[in-house]
This record gives structure tokens, sequence and C-alpha cells, in this order.
């Protein structure tokens, strides 16, 4: 069995213990997931292939593509939360795969194994590969696109994207396909990437390739004696390359050379159709709710408190690759050397800064910040770090050793850190769940063996234990732990106890300062949302077989004696610190029955 085939196995064995051990045995978590879910539901019941809705109003937050998966896993395996997410975990399958591909075409089949092994394990990867957003389909079709392009370039350069690793001068046209076919298939993610998310599908992978071009172009002429490169203080330095890079005859130049209109031809075939679709459907509702609310204006401005500093993904993205951040700051510091002197896999190397960089600077400068608008930089990230922890194997004794023990001893101190904070977290918000902690033990285990590895100078065997704990760390707290966590939210206890008492499978449902998305995927009904006593009165009298569901701290303020309002049920609402009830008219009660399973 050849090589790439032993470690596309091993491959599909890390894959399917992160991505799908236990994928439908807990419940959806607020507030995204039964978001997601519900919209997807409600399509797939209605025979809608167009427009989406949650809670029967209309939804603008997404595009269609993540909901077309479910529509078909819903059909496949019925409407539960397996077939919900087996979308995104088959996509983050593909996305692992694909980046070993991208890494074997951009350096070895080594280093891109290894990459595609810490993309999979990277915490925040892991769990957005098993949960019903949009991200792991936008980042699945951004990877194809990446992919395709390394691809046709690597066709025209014998095999690798590189061509000659000697680090020779590279020509911006030998970074682009040979022909129009070879175009076809990075263009045609892109549509699609524009079904998953939106404009940024097109708009950053051009960018990113653009900027590829560009950057080369001013190197060539560097060498050849057309430019000269600028002097005195740094930022007058800056200054000037950013002008040379960017010049704006360059800039048309690597538009035409990118067949940018054939590309905006192929990708408008793909995409526009739906968007049309939909705006008449809703007549315009839904595009500008999208377009200018969920685009652009999260651009503009801070949406619903989800701002922070400039430096907000620098710490996001530390959090999001553990265990492997413990490597990323040095990784990336290694990066930026091999660019200022031109070492082997430069044209790689150049590609994997400008697609990080480009997409760090972007979404830093937006006002609205969320932990998954960085995701798309995580196979780069995972490459690069793969790159570092390569070449640390490879070194001479001694070379990297420090570095490489101190990232061994960050780990085992979160691993203590993270069984203290476990520990109290659990104590607090989840009484009962407090043997959790012992998840720290993975981290602070595989540090110590690691670190004696590394300190033996038994380097493949340090880089082994760390790999295996990884994926450990990975299936536990991806995995496993949700499956405990989930047993405490609220939403599937209180769903239950409204059919059992009524005997319907779809009872009706209000709330009133109690609102949960997850509560209307599994009562499978629209939620009314009540604003005061009165609205509360009306629903009652309206539906006298109804329930309403609020706040137990908040229950003197109903009107309860009223409208002979009894409690049915009560548990605690999840990781907060009070209780949620359900109450129901009396008569609708039914005498005797067993809720103690669901307080």
């Amino acid at each position: 069995m050849s090589t790439v085939w032993r470690q596309q196995i091993f491959l599909a064995m890390v894959s399917a213990l992160v991505f799908f051990t236990n994928l439908g045995a807990y419940a959806l978590f607020d507030e995204d997931e039964p978001k997601n879910a519900v919209c997807g539901a409600e399509m797939f019941e209605r025979g809608d292939w167009i427009v989406p809705t949650f809670n029967a109003e209309l939804r603008t937050d997404k595009p269609i593509l993540i909901y077309w998966w479910m529509h078909l896993s819903f059909r496949a395996f019925g409407v539960s939360e397996f077939s919900a997410r087996l979308g995104s975990a088959i996509l983050a399958v593909g996305t692992v795969f694909l980046t070993y591909h991208l890494g074997r075409m951009l350096y070895s089949s080594t280093i891109g194994c290894l990459g595609a092994t810490i993309l999979a394990t990277c915490l925040m990867f892991s769990a957005v590969g098993r949960a019903v957003t949009p991200d792991s389909t936008l980042i699945f079709c951004l990877m194809l696109a990446f992919t395709s392009y390394v691809w046709a370039v690597a066709r025209r350069r014998g095999g690798h994207f590189s061509g000659d690793t000697e680090g020779t001068i590279t020509l911006p046209q030998e970074l682009l396909p040979g022909s129009v076919w070879t175009s076809l298939p990075m263009y045609a993610a892109m549509g699609m990437a524009i079904l998953a998310k939106g404009p940024i599908g097109v708009l950053l992978p051009c960018t990113i390739i653009g900027l590829l071009l560009l950057v080369t172009g001013r190197r060539s002429e560097l060498a050849d004696g057309r430019l000269v490169a600028p002097t005195g203080p740094w930022w007058r330095r800056t200054g000037m390359i950013v002008l040379q890079v960017m010049r704006p005859v360059r800039i048309w130049q690597a538009g035409l050379a990118m067949r940018l209109v054939l590309g905006a031809v192929i990708v408008l075939s793909i995409a526009l159709p739906w968007y049309v679709v939909v705006g008449i459907k809703t007549d315009g509702a839904w595009l500008r709710g999208f377009l200018g609310d969920h685009n652009l204006g999260r651009f503009l401005e801070s949406k619903e408190n989800h701002g922070g500093p400039i430096f907000y993904y620098a710490i996001v993205l530390l959090m999001g690759c553990f265990p492997w951040s413990m490597f990323l700051p040095l990784a990336v510091w290694q990066l930026r050397g091999r660019l200022m002197r031109g070492a082997t896999f430069s044209d790689s190397d150049r590609l994997l800064a400008c697609w990080t960089g480009v997409w760090f600077v972007f979404f830093s400068l937006a006002r609205t910040k969320l932990p998954n608008y960085v995701l798309p930089m995580y196979p780069a990230l995972a490459l690069i770090v793969a790159r570092y922890l390569y070449d640390w194997k490879q070194s001479a004794p001694d070379v990297g050793l420090i570095s490489y023990r101190l990232s061994c001893q960050t780990l085992g101190a979160i691993g203590i850190l993270m069984m203290i904070g476990l520990g109290i977290t659990m104590s607090i918000l989840l009484p009962g769940e407090e043997p959790l902690l012992l998840v720290g033990l993975i981290p602070l285990v595989g540090a110590i063996l690691s670190y004696r590895a590394a300190r033996s100078e038994q380097r493949e065997r340090s880089l082994q234990i760390f790999t295996g704990t990884a994926i450990l760390l990975a299936t536990a707290m991806i995995g496993i732990a949700p499956t405990r966590i989930g047993l405490h939210q609220d939403s599937p206890k209180l769903a239950e106890a409204a059919r059992t008492v009524s005997g319907m499978a779809h009872p009706t449902i209000a709330v009133i300062d109690a609102y949960s998305p997850s509560l209307i995927f599994y009562t499978r009904t629209p939620v009314r949302g009540l604003r005061g006593p009165s609205e509360v009165t009306d629903f009652i009298q309206a539906n006298p077989n109804g329930f309403v569901v609020t706040r137990a701290d908040r229950l003197e303020r109903l009107p309860i004696a009223e409208n002979q309002l009894v409690e049915v049920t009560r548990c605690r609402r999840f990781l907060r610190k009070y209780d949620v009830v359900l109450l129901a008219r009396q008569p609708a009660v039914i005498a005797g029955t067993d809720l103690s399973a669901n307080r």
C-alpha cells in the first residue's frame, strides 16, 4: 500500500472519531444550532427549497446551501439532531481531506497529513464540524476553491505548486491556471461558497489570489532591476512597499490574468438563480435583510453586542487552535523568516501568508466580530504549523528544543487550569458533572509524555504523542462531554412534558421572559413570544389547551389565578442559575402524570 493511501486511511479514522462520535446523542445547543435546524426542518416539512423561515417567519441570516444539505439529510433519516448535523460532519471530513491534498501539493504528503490532522483536532474546527451552522459548508467550498487553484497551478509546474523548490524567482503568470478549463473548478467552488455564506465566498478568495500575484510581481521586478527596494524608517518602507505592490496598472493586469470576467460568469451562473428567485418570492425582503443587514451592516457596525478590539482575533485563534496553538506563534514567526530569506517552497509560503493575512485583516477591520468569522483561516494555519513541526522534527539536536519543551510545559499548565476551571464551572452551572474536570488530564499527561520524549531527542515519538493527545482531547471535549452536558438542557424536557400532558405530538406553547430557539425545534411547531400579562391572558383564552413557559423567579407578574394556570413541571435553565416553569390551564393537566424525569 502506498504512503498516500496509508495517510488517507489514517485521516479517515481520525475524522470518524472526531466528527461522528455521538453525533446525534445530545440536544441542539442554543442559539445558532436550533435556529438553523428549525429553518431546515420548516423548509423540509413544507417541501420548500427556496425561502428560509424560522418560527414561521422569514429568516435572512444565511443563504440556502446549509438548508439544502439538511433537506436531503432529513429526507433520508428523518428530522433529528443527527440528521441536522450530518451535513456539517461530512463536509468537515471533506475539508480534512482537501487540506491533506492541498498540503501535499504545496509541500509534501507528510506535511499534508500532519496539517490535516492538526485541522481535524483544532477544538474550534472540531466543534463547528459537528454543529448545525453554515461554517462547515463555507469552509469546504473555500477549500475546494483553493485546492482547485493549487491543483491547476501545480499541473503546469510539474506536479508541485512551487515548481522549482530552490527558491528561484517566480513570474506572476506561473501562479495562474494554465487554461480556461483548469480555471473552471476554482470559480465553480466560489459560486457554491456564495450559496453557503454570501459574497465573501468570492470576494476574499479572489483578493487572496490577486494579492499573491501582486506580491510575486513586485518580487520579480525587484530581481530584474525594474524596481528598487525602498529605504529609510520602517513606516516609510512599509508605505512604499504597499504602493509598489498595489499599483493600479498591476491590479488591472492581475485581474485580467485571473480571468475575472470568466470567473464572474461561472460564479453568477451557479449562485444568481437562487438569489433571484428568493428575491422574487419575498418581494426583495430576503435580499434587503441578508445583503444589507447581515453583510454590509455587520461590517460597518457592531451587531448584537458582538464587537471587540483590533486584536480580538489573535486571542480567538489561540483559543480556537488549541492544543496546536502552543506552536502557532513560533510557526508564524518561522514563516516570516522563510519569506524574508526566500527559502524552499517560497511560493507555497506566500500563498498561505496571503490567505491568512487577508482574512485576518479583513475581519479585524469589521465592526461585528465573532469567532467563527475566521474559521476559513484554520486550514492555512494548520499547514503553517505542520511545516514548522516537520522542520523541527528534521532539525539537528538541540535546535528548537527549548521552544518545543516550553510549548509542552505551557500545555501541561493549561491542563491543570482546565481541571480547576471545569471543576468550578460544573459545580456552579451543572451540578453533578464535576467528573468532567478529568478531561484536563489529557493535555496534562500528554504534555508530560511529549516533553520527556523531546528531552531525550525522540522527536518523532514526541510529535506522535502530541498528535495522539490532540485526537483524544478533541474526541473527549467535542464527542463525549456534550453527551453529559446535553442532559441538562431544558428545552427537550419542557417539550416532552407538554407532549405527555396534552397527548399531542405538537403542543401549542408560548414563552414570556424565557425565549429559547431550541424549544421550537423540540416542539416542532411555532412558539409565540408574549410581552406582558395581558398577552398571556389572550393566549390562554385563545388556546385553552396551550402551555406557557416562563422564568420561575417571575411567576408573580403573571395572571396565574385568573387563568387557572398550574405548574406542570420545572427545570433549571441550561447554564443559568434560575429555573424555567411550564404552565398549563388546570383542566388540561392530566392527574397522576409522572413528570419526575423532567424535574
